[in-house]
């Protein structure tokens, strides 16, 4: 089809079937910023509670980078790939410090901005700011490999050539910002992975896919490699006045600047060892840790993007034990301890434990 005549196609289906969603009909750079973000590797129906609660608690970009990085992670807890969370509230300070709060409206200045790949600043310029960058993601990936029968799997060089290509000839025939949401929503809502509604598609007597029934086979998928399974051992330590032990996350792994329960990991699903246990207590306390075994009273598998994490929870009663702790943990009273920003692993186990995530219970 040619790209002109898909562009009037689509952009005509799109007036005619709008979209209501939260961020839509805005110009606001900093509401389409935040809406992108939370919207890569999440649903729209997951992602628009956090959107709703993150701009009641930030609207604007000011109030994200005069906030904590604490309070960022709590108001994004639950939603994973936290590094989304850190970028936006460097990127937030960014724009505060060199454009003086005004978000920037050129694409390259957009796109320098932490955490912002092409085709968000390409969202942002776009719908911001008219300007006329392509967006393309997996739903445009999609619908353009299915129309033109472009072969191979996304990420691929030729693929994505042929893809761009396309759609920057398309974009140049119509309203960037009306041509990017449109081509967006056919993806979310019509050309959908699987079960395409074909039969409603404003361009399916055009389309390569639907006329070879093909929908099946385009895009080819990529081999996805086998997923590392790692093995967490998490200590709720309860010590007298009903306090808990917490500790924060600072390593360059998954959950950075999370707070979690002590923790080993081992290399298997066996319960760490003596010798290891003890290691851990004299990093915690300045007394020596009980004589007793430790079994697990409750255990969860958490799946993420490349690992698995199986993580094992184990409660320990020192009510009658007065110790110190030391540099690096904290003391928190067990009924605050969900006051703070911790891996969505956890709120299975609080809730079990009456401890409310999220603060609410």
């Amino acid at each position: 089809m040619d790209p002109s005549q898909f562009a009037y196609l689509l952009t005509s289906w799109s007036l005619a079937h709008p979209r209501t969603l939260p961020w839509k009909n805005t110009s606001d750079p900093y509401i389409i910023w935040v809406s992108e973000i939370i919207l890569q590797q999440t649903r729209v129906r997951q992602g628009t509670p956090y959107f709703l609660r993150f701009i009641d608690t930030f609207p604007d970009v000011k109030s994200l980078a005069s906030a904590h990085e604490e309070e960022v992670l709590k108001v994004w807890e639950g939603l994973g790939y936290y590094s989304r969370a850190r970028n936006m509230h460097h990127a937030a300070k960014t724009i505060l410090e060199k454009y003086s709060g005004i978000f920037p409206s050129r694409y390259e200045d957009i796109l320098a901005l932490k955490g912002v790949g092409p085709y968000t600043a390409a969202a942002i310029s776009s719908f911001a700011f008219g300007l006329r960058h392509a967006v393309i993601d997996g739903n445009v990936q999609r619908v353009i490999s299915r129309l033109e029968g472009i072969k191979g799997a996304p990420g691929t060089k030729d693929f994505d050539a042929g893809v761009s290509a396309y759609v920057d000839l398309a974009i140049v025939a119509t309203d960037p910002a009306l041509f990017n949401q449109a081509i967006m929503d056919l993806g979310a809502t019509v050309c959908t992975p699987l079960s395409p509604s074909c039969s409603i598609c404003p361009v399916n007597d055009g389309c390569y896919a639907q006329i070879h029934n093909k929908t099946g086979d385009i895009p080819a998928r990529k081999a996805r490699p086998q997923k590392k399974i790692r093995y967490f051992h998490y200590f709720q330590i309860v010590l007298p006045r009903q306090t808990t032990v917490i500790t924060r996350r600072s390593a360059e792994d998954i959950w950075k600047g999370l707070y979690e329960l002590p923790m080993l990991e081992t290399p298997n699903p066996e319960p760490p060892s003596e010798t290891i246990t003890d290691k851990l207590w004299a990093d915690i306390f300045e007394t020596s840790k009980p004589k007793e075994d430790y079994v697990p009273v409750f255990r969860i598998d958490h799946i993420l993007t490349h690992q698995i994490i199986r993580a094992s929870f184990y409660k320990i009663d020192m009510q009658q034990v007065k110790s110190k702790i030391k540099n690096g943990y904290y003391l928190v009273e067990s009924k605050k301890v969900g006051n703070f920003a911790f891996p969505k692993i956890f709120k299975d186990y609080f809730d079990l434990q009456n401890i409310g995530i999220n603060g609410i219970k």
